[in-house]
């Protein structure tokens, strides 16, 4: 049996499709099978890093002294709750293929999101890699005729999981350090930090506070309306660094917009 794990299901489906099957009929419980190929799917990653309690219960209990937490290599998994079943059947296909097509999506994350199932299983069958960049039936075909060896990106699978580890290092280390900190001052809550989202945090804060504090302005235009050979032109006053103007190079005041207005009014031009 040749086993096929997709990222996910409309993936899975793709596949099953460009190697001839009928997603219709032949769906099986978490997986397609078409002759003696077999495609599976997963949500996303199905498996989640240790936390630092995972590999020793003191860790349990939050202590500057136990920080900085470091990371172990290689890492452990655990199946997430919300992912179960379905990686249980994928689990129990990989026991049972002779070979397996990695078809994760061509990234960093898509090399993960599979090897990590694959390191998790203990397997130690060849495995070949499927890109798919395209779900349409031809390109689908044209990829499964070009079948790679999965260590191949190796690389890639790596640089995920690097980053991985590096932003559940930082997160549990600074949430903890923060938090700590935080009760030192009568915080009770939770100071959660992370690489993202304290980044994405301080954009909202940033844009809320610049909300907040708000003024309305005014900025003035001064348009002319030209007579040239019969035709109108309108023109618009194009300021200066010497004009009063705020950021955006616009006229903010009403007295220096109308002194360009009164200047030019009824004058000629010179174009």
């Amino acid at each position: 049996m040749r086993l096929f794990i997709a990222e996910k299901p409309s993936l899975a489906k793709a596949i099953f499709e460009g190697l001839g099957g009928n997603p219709n009929t032949e769906k099986k419980n978490g997986y397609f099978e078409h002759g003696s190929d077999v495609v599976t799917w997963c949500y996303g990653h199905m498996l989640e890093l240790y936390d630092p309690q995972d590999y020793d219960d003191k860790y349990s209990n939050w202590r500057y002294s136990d920080l900085p937490i470091k990371a172990v290599y290689p890492p452990k998994y655990k199946i997430k709750p919300e992912s179960e079943a379905q990686t249980r059947i994928i689990l129990s296909l990989i026991d049972k293929a002779d070979s397996i097509v990695h078809s994760g999506d061509p990234d960093d994350e898509g090399c993960l999101l599979v090897d990590e199932i694959l390191g998790y299983a203990g397997n130690k069958k060849p495995v070949q890699r499927l890109l798919v960049a395209d779900l349409n039936l031809a390109p689908v075909q044209k990829s499964l005729s070009n079948l790679q060896p999965n260590d191949k990106f190796r690389g890639m699978t790596l640089s995920a999981l690097a980053r991985s580890l590096c932003d559940q290092g930082f997160g549990y280390n600074m949430t903890r350090g923060c938090t700590l900190k935080g009760r030192e001052k009568g915080y009770d809550g939770v100071l959660n930090v992370g690489r993202v989202q304290s980044a994405v945090l301080g954009l909202v804060n940033m844009r809320t506070l610049a909300n907040q504090n708000h003024t309305e302005s005014f900025y003035y235009d001064v348009f002319a309306s030209l007579s040239m050979n019969g035709h109108q032109i309108k023109a618009k006053y194009q300021t200066t660094d010497d004009d009063q103007i705020d950021e955006k190079k616009r006229l903010i005041s009403e007295a220096q917009a109308a002194h360009i207005a009164g200047r030019v009014t009824g004058k000629d031009a010179i174009v």
